[in-house]
């Protein structure tokens, strides 16, 4: 009996160490591709645009990069507000809104149009 013992504590204690060395990596960064085109015209991109992500203490603000793309990655997953402008001369102005849906370890592609 006392060697059903002594074998249940070795693998139990065996187990235990494993587990202290190996630990589960979750990828729970959610990426943001943000693409801000032409609603007239949707071959084209607008490049310099400024792109707000928000909704209640989530805020970020970029620009769109020359293929007008803004990158960006959350640390968690949530549904927000996306708002991109282009500034001209005034009555020029383009804007555009839309809404995101992050995802854990994947890359959401939204594309804003303006207008």
């Amino acid at each position: 009996m006392k060697a059903i013992y002594k074998s249940l504590l070795v693998t139990l204690t065996i187990i235990g160490i494993l587990s202290l060395f190996t630990r589960c990596n979750k990828d729970t960064d959610c990426g943001a591709v943000i693409t801000v085109k032409m609603q007239s015209d949707t071959n084209i991109i607008v490049p310099n645009a400024i792109v707000k992500v928000h909704k209640q203490d989530v805020y970020v603000q970029g620009v769109s990069d020359a293929n007008g793309q803004f990158r960006h990655t959350f640390k968690l997953e949530a549904i927000l507000d996306i708002d991109a402008k282009v500034a001209g001369a005034p009555p020029d102005t383009l804007y555009g809104q839309s809404v995101i849906r992050l995802k854990p370890g994947k890359t959401v592609y939204k594309t804003v149009f303006v207008n």
